[in-house]
């Protein structure tokens, strides 16, 4: 998981007109291919197959992950619950301990989050931040890379490490090292403060595919290992992603 818990500050405003924008822009076209050198797009190719293959991380069109977390703001173990989609901005997690209960669902209309039983609406600044952290984030990037994402362009920096920027307007989008066992090792989303990078430990199989075992912010903000991991191919139920209040 790679968001904090309590609201984003920094994020820019971001309007509805963007937001449909990112979400036809992000709709991978039959037949289309990585744009970049052949190190880079031959190591992201490696990285899908290792973790399952193209196919099924292409098809996928939503995931659900749980993981038994430690964050740097709380003493005791945390269970996470993540639910996100691929082919459209929006997401859903929960994470709960003896010391903390906490929810969070947004789509493109709006989100919600509820701490310790109090509800708080997004405001713009943190729809925002959600919604452009979407494209770039690591499990959009898997299904991106498995699609054949001509948006993206790839570029080999050393050994086995790549950079990914928008093949358009050459924005940063994060960086990925690649182990010798072919699982993503070091993530970075981007380069700036409000930017995450994680370690990742071997990977581990979750049915068809696999995931690495366990993976930890560097700043020491967020812990984890994967209890299990599932990708769906039809498109989520309508309430999973809801932006209304919730009733309990």
């Amino acid at each position: 998981m790679t968001t904090t818990f309590g609201p984003i500050t920094s994020a820019p405003k971001i309007s509805a007109i963007a937001i449909m924008a990112l979400a036809l822009q992000l709709t991978v076209p039959a037949h289309a291919e990585l744009q970049g050198d052949e190190a880079a797009i031959a190591l992201a190719d490696e990285m899908v197959t290792a973790m399952g293959g193209h196919e099924i991380w292409a098809s996928a069109h939503w995931m659900y992950a749980e993981e038994r977390s430690f964050s740097g703001r709380q003493k005791l173990g945390l269970d996470y619950k993540g639910w996100r989609d691929f082919r459209t901005p929006q997401g859903k997690y929960q994470v709960a301990s003896p010391e903390i209960s906490y929810k969070q669902s947004w789509t493109t209309k709006g989100g919600w989050r509820v701490l310790d039983g109090e509800y708080q609406e997004f405001d713009a600044e943190r729809l925002g931040a959600e919604v452009n952290f979407w494209p770039r984030e690591i499990y959009t990037m898997y299904h991106r890379f498995a699609a054949g994402d001509e948006t993206l362009r790839l570029i080999h920096i050393e050994g086995r490490k790549f950079v990914v920027e928008d093949a358009q307007t050459a924005a940063p989008l994060g960086s990925f090292t690649v182990s010798l066992e072919g699982g993503p090792v070091i993530w970075s989303s981007g380069d700036t403060d409000e930017d995450v990078t994680y370690v990742y430990g071997p990977l581990k199989a979750f049915g068809p595919i696999k995931m690495p075992a366990w993976g930890g912010q560097t700043s020491g903000g967020w812990r984890f290992n994967y209890v299990d991991a599932k990708l769906f191919h039809e498109a989520p139920p309508v309430e999973l992603f809801t932006s209304s209040r919730p009733t309990k």
